[in-house]
């Protein structure tokens, strides 16, 4: 992820946390809140509402009961039981439905009795052949007709008294959610900005500290120093850079240090050569002479034989010397690996003989031809059979093998192994260097002739050993020629 994007998920962090923290804050006022208080005022309007209904029937009541019967009292009444019918015709949307319907509906009904029964007692005590009982029985009527509707209307005050206190609890609670809310959007803000504050010194503190250090330990000299890249943005890849540059440098090095001690010995080694090979050369040609002339004497022919064979092992050693400190030039040809390894097998097969060690050589049917140098790749195939026959002992078993890559088509891999003492894990970054060997009487140049050789081919020659195991060497190497 590049840097760019990862500020941009910083950014997007902190909008949220603002813009979720503004926006519960507002819907816990505006809607939370507003609907409970809501609630509570519309129940206190209603309260009011049917106090004032209940005002009326009381004034209403007062009226026929203080008033003598005439007309002032039948226009007086009229009037109030006009307003009081429009009240509830207006309240009776309000009431008709939901939780007060019956309180509503025995209300109504109560306003209509008690309306027939005051009409009934105007009528009666205005006729004048009325008695006196009917008028008390009128009487009654109206008062019953009074009291049962007053009786519904406070049942109506009661039940919203109640609610009102319902929804004054409901209040409280609705405020003390509203609060915890506010607090748990207060800490998951402060936790985004936590968050946001680790990603920052993740993403962008510690790769800076990091780099610094680097260069610190780089303007020192030191460049082994590797920079940790955990991530893969433009820090990350800076300080990917860094460690190729460090890798570069330190190659850089090394190849200098390396073209400088072989030009150096290159030259040493030319001059000393020079001046051996001429009394080498005269001591061979005494020694074939002397042996020509004196065949007869078995003493004098087995020393001059002993003194030819010195001579010739001195002159291979000198061209290996030679070898080792020279640029390698390679022909790379098509060849049949195969051919090769049962050519050096044929070689290689007396020693083996001679120190009772099984060769056994496999190669894979389906690899017939390589792109190789055929002489050094065979001088490389040499010096490892060559260490591992002398690293095996007797009844031991060396194996060549020859076999494709299973990661990659175009590669091809040879393996030569044994079942000798192993390599110490002290040993195995040495055991490539020119003139390193734990043998006696070895020359420490054939493995490094061979590691020279597979490198310079594009192939890499890496060991696995375990003491008391053997060792098994692995050269990948590219150039497989494929039937398609």
């Amino acid at each position: 992820m590049h840097l760019r994007h990862k500020f941009g998920i910083l950014v997007l962090i902190y909008v949220l946390s603002l813009t979720g923290t503004l926006a519960t804050s507002v819907w816990c006022i505006v809607v939370y809140l507003h609907s409970a208080y809501g609630e509570f005022e519309a129940t206190f309007n209603r309260q009011n509402e049917i106090e004032r209904l209940s005002a009326l029937v009381r004034l209403q009541r007062g009226l026929v009961e203080a008033s003598a019967p005439s007309p002032s009292l039948s226009q007086s009444y009229a009037s109030i039981n006009a307003e009081l019918s429009k009240e509830i015709t207006r309240l009776d949307k309000a009431f008709r439905t939901g939780p007060y319907g019956d309180f509503w509906s025995d209300i109504q009904a109560a306003q209509t009795v008690k309306h027939v029964a005051v009409l009934n007692y105007v009528a009666t005590i205005q006729t004048s052949h009325t008695s006196a009982s009917s008028v008390d029985k009128c009487r009654t009527h109206v008062e019953r007709a009074f009291e049962e509707l007053m009786v519904s209307l406070a049942g109506l005050i009661r039940a919203l008294s109640s609610q009102r206190q319902l929804n004054v609890d409901r209040v409280a609670a609705t405020q003390r959610r509203v609060v915890s809310i506010l607090m748990i959007n207060a800490a998951c803000g402060s936790i985004l900005c936590l968050i946001g504050l680790f990603y920052v010194r993740r993403w962008v503190t510690s790769p800076v500290a990091r780099l610094r250090e680097a260069t610190r330990h780089i303007s020192q000299g030191d460049f082994s120093y590797r920079v940790e890249t955990p991530s893969r943005d433009e820090l990350g890849l800076l300080a990917d850079e860094v460690n190729e540059m460090c890798v570069t440098i330190v190659s850089m090095q090394t190849k200098l240090v390396e073209q400088e001690r072989l030009a150096g010995a290159g030259e040493m080694v030319t001059r000393l050569a020079h001046n051996i090979r001429n009394p080498l050369a005269g001591l061979r040609g005494l020694a074939e002479t002397t042996l020509q002339r004196h065949r007869g004497d078995e003493q004098t022919a087995e020393s001059q034989q002993r003194i030819i064979e010195t001579v010739d092992r001195f002159e291979k050693w000198l061209r290996d010397l030679q070898q080792s400190v020279s640029p390698l030039t390679l022909n790379i040809q098509p060849a049949d690996i195969g051919e090769l390894i049962n050519n050096v097998e044929k070689v290689l097969r007396p020693m083996a003989d001679r120190r009772e060690v099984e060769l056994e050589v496999r190669v894979d049917p389906a690899i017939h031809r390589v792109r190789i140098d055929t002489m050094h790749f065979e001088q490389a195939l040499v010096a490892l059979m060559t260490n591992a026959l002398q690293a095996s002992e007797r009844g031991q078993a060396v194996t060549v093998q020859v076999s494709s890559d299973t990661h990659t088509p175009w590669r091809w891999c040879l393996t030569v192994a044994d079942e000798g003492a192993g390599i110490p894990p002290e040993l195995r970054e040495k055991i490539f260097l020119p003139y390193f060997t734990t043998r006696p009487g070895g020359s420490g140049l054939g493995l490094a002739m061979a590691g020279k050789v597979v490198k310079l081919h594009g192939g890499r020659l890496e060991v696995e050993s375990k003491p008391g195991e053997g060792s098994r060497f692995t050269a990948t190497m590219p150039g497989l020629i494929t039937d398609g």
